[in-house]
């Protein structure tokens, strides 16, 4: 765990950040619009080296919403123009533009101007007020840098659909709710599932997630809602683990394990939200469907850099069958099912008081059974080429040297 004094960005890097953020704003506000830098560099909850600039384009509500995202691309690329830089069009809720200026990622976003107690247009309406709030309200940004830290280095920080874990925002809320990064700590090794944290006490919807965080700018909202119950219950041991040793370290698989297979296809440039999205679907799909068929599933894992290549690890405690099995059929005692049951089987053993009969496997590998199910794959990789590899090919991937370090060694 490093020391504050390392994880806070150098004052250059700090001017250098919001002498840029200033620019950026400076350009839009010459083409006649309102914005705001949003976001952990905004709220001073920023750890040294991040690079992401988040600049928000404040439309008045009276503005249809078509014209804002037309309005909001044309301002994007506007200023990647102005700044020399290549504008990349992504999609959340509505589109924004992407662009990188002296090393900085950048994002330029359209959302509403809402004043705190108005009601939401959009959902990026509510970050303007989120930077309000914790600007407002956050005593320690340090404890909120400390605890970002601490989820990026167990791997539970970013909501983002390929972590579902812990924002940057999440972070600085709990905080805010028990003063420092070792009190969220101590109280986070005792949660158990529906924790229920309202800094505002206001709201009165009910969320099923298992760790609920009342947004307090929008009480209809779960701040904590991609969390998973995996990660929440991942930063649950390991924050007992690193309060009475310190930080855990990650260790390798055995060897002796299953047998790794992974299917890769080759993609192009994707949006990171769709391809993970997909991905992960596909991965639960195929985990179901071998279980079915009786190919035992240890784990598996869904990996894409978003731009050249996209896997789903698979690892297997049983990956071939014998191509014969028995074949349960009813009762001897229900004469009516078991006189159907053997016109259609005309070979029978009666083993207890069930019939049962050998029949063919639709599948006696676990590889011919993934080959059927990818012929209909996912929407987004329909038409991508894939291969599936296998030993020491799928040993070779990243989703294996990402997943052979999912231990920890705990002390």
């Amino acid at each position: 765990m490093k020391k504050i004094s390392e994880l806070k960005p150098t004052p250059r890097e700090r001017k250098s950040e919001l002498a840029l953020a200033e620019s950026i704003i400076g350009e839009i506000r010459g083409m006649g619009y309102d914005a705001m830098l949003v976001g952990s560099i905004a709220k001073n909850t920023c750890l040294r080296g991040d690079k992401d600039l988040d600049i928000f384009i404040l439309f008045d509500k009276k503005v249809p919403r078509k014209m804002l995202e037309k309005k909001g691309l044309d301002i994007g690329k506007k200023v990647a123009k102005a700044f020399g830089s290549k504008a990349g069009t992504h999609y959340a809720e509505h589109p924004y533009t992407k662009m990188n200026i002296r090393g900085y990622d950048i994002d330029v976003v359209p959302c509403y101007d809402i004043k705190k107690g108005e009601k939401i247009i959009s959902a990026v309406d509510r970050s303007p007020l989120h930077t309000e709030y914790i600007l407002a309200n956050l005593k320690s940004p340090d404890e909120a840098r400390l605890l970002k830290h601490f989820a990026k280095r167990i791997e539970v920080y970013g909501a983002e659909v390929q972590t579902h874990g812990f924002s940057g925002y999440l972070c600085e809320l709990l905080v805010l709710k028990y003063g420092t990064f070792r009190k969220v700590l101590e109280r986070a090794s005792r949660w158990e599932s529906g924790e229920y944290i309202n800094l505002a006490g206001h709201g009165k919807k009910k969320f099923r997630e298992p760790l609920v965080v009342v947004d307090p700018v929008d009480p209809e909202r779960n701040v904590a809602a991609a969390v998973s119950e995996q990660k929440l219950c991942e930063f649950i041991l390991l924050s007992r683990e690193f309060l009475k040793k310190g930080m855990p370290e990650k260790t390798s698989l055995l060897p002796s394990r299953g047998r790794v297979m992974v299917i890769e296809w080759k993609i192009g440039e994707e949006n990171e939200e769709i391809i993970w999205s997909q991905l992960q679907r596909l991965e639960k799909k195929l985990v179901k469907q071998l279980h079915e068929k009786e190919f035992g599933v240890i784990d598996s894992r869904a990996w894409t850099d978003c731009c050249s290549k996209a896997q789903v690890l698979l690892e297997l405690e049983v990956w071939e069958l014998p191509p014969v099995n028995d074949h349960w059929g009813p009762r001897v005692y229900d004469r009516v099912h078991a006189e159907a049951f053997l016109k259609k089987y005309k070979k029978a053993a009666v083993r207890g008081n069930r019939i049962v009969t050998e029949r063919r496997r639709e599948y006696a590998t676990a590889k011919a059974l993934l080959k059927d199910l990818l012929k209909q794959p996912v929407t987004h990789l329909k038409r991508k080429k894939y291969r599936i590899l296998e030993g020491s090919a799928a040993k070779k991937t990243q989703a294996w040297k990402d997943y052979r370090k999912k231990l920890w060694r705990l002390h």
